[in-house]
């Protein structure tokens, strides 16, 4: 909008300045009041993940911010920032619950710091397959889930899937735990994984995710469980021989927002803002299925030597599977028998 000035030298003639210039900053203020909404000042929001934008996250977050300009028409923006830019890993929690940022999408493991409930996603052998997984992230127990976190100034917007946790290893495959012994395991945090690793006589290392393909090459680990949707996009395959497709837990993101942050929308916006959650956990969910396999084959067809246990080989693990449930805590071993029950 262009704002008519006054010509103060062709003032009409007997009207006293100060009179002259109070009508003009009269008019210059009804009109900016009566500039249309979308031209007020736009609500942005940090977006913050440490994954490679080619990873199911990192475009899972990007058509989330699309579908936030498209539901807010364009009052809301989302800036996205991949590949640990803003946060490293190990802090993204505490970052959105402290407003330093709006919006994470951090593992799920992660999340069994505010409450152990999480811990239920990452019991080996516990889902029967990659959709069981996808029906219980998409149902009560995800929301149940979700709910744990109002506590801590942060609102759950949705459970984001990334694929099952398999074990990749430098060398041949791990066929049976006792090929873990001596083993140095780069996991997320996980109370279950840590169970199963040391009933196997394995060490597990810590290490964020941006820092996992240097620790292969410098011998800090020479194994990981992760899945195959995260090691295919950080290339981890140029470092990582073999992968055993055992299903150690399922690989997951609490898509979250800070509760302040969320509550500075206006109605409208707010509305829009959920819509696109909505339908970006949605998308999220439709694309699980085919982003596995694509990335299984394009770590086959680059070199890695896949391992497919039968039933008496799968077996063999259920001792130190059954190590793992008994770290659990006594809400995930309760929502542990619920997903037996749905199988």
């Amino acid at each position: 909008m262009i704002l008519w000035t006054p010509d103060i030298s062709n003032r009409a003639q007997g009207v006293p300045m100060n009179r002259y210039l109070r009508r003009w900053m009269a008019a210059a203020c009804l009109a900016t009041a009566a500039m249309p909404a979308a031209q007020a000042a736009q609500v942005v929001l940090k977006f913050a993940h440490e994954a490679p934008e080619t990873a199911i996250k990192g475009q899972t977050a990007n058509k989330f911010a699309e579908l936030v300009d498209q539901y807010t028409s364009g009052a809301v923006k989302i800036q996205v920032y991949p590949g640990g830019q803003l946060v490293p890993t190990m802090d993204e929690i505490r970052a959105v619950a402290r407003g330093q940022i709006d919006i994470a999408a951090p593992y799920t493991s992660y999340f069994s710091g505010i409450d152990r409930s999480w811990d239920v996603l990452y019991q080996p052998l516990l889902f029967k397959s990659p959709e069981h997984a996808i029906n219980i992230f998409a149902g009560p127990i995800g929301k149940h889930l979700l709910a744990s976190l109002s506590t801590r100034g942060i609102t759950g917007l949705g459970i984001w899937h990334d694929g099952p946790v398999y074990l990749f290893a430098k060398g041949e495959p791990i066929r049976e735990p006792g090929k873990l012994q001596g083993r140095k395991v780069r996991m997320a945090p996980s109370r279950p994984l840590e169970a199963l690793l040391e009933a196997a006589r394995a060490t597990s290392v810590s290490i964020p995710a941006t820092e996992v393909y240097l620790a292969l090459q410098q011998g800090v680990a020479d194994s990981v469980l992760t899945t195959p949707t995260y090691a295919g996009p950080a290339k981890w395959n140029e470092v990582l021989t073999s992968g055993s497709k055992m299903m150690f837990g399922v690989g997951g993101y609490g898509f979250v927002v800070n509760s302040k942050s969320l509550s500075r929308l206006s109605p409208e916006q707010k509305a829009g803002f959920l819509r696109a959650a909505d339908e970006a956990s949605a998308w999220n969910r439709e694309q699980a299925l085919s982003n596995i396999a694509h990335w299984e084959k394009y770590l086959a067809d680059n070199g890695l030597q896949w391992f497919t246990p039968d039933a008496q080989e799968l077996g063999r693990w259920q001792q130190v599977a059954d190590a793992a449930e008994a770290a659990q805590s006594d809400d995930a071993k309760a929502l542990i028998d619920q997903i037996r029950q749905q199988r």
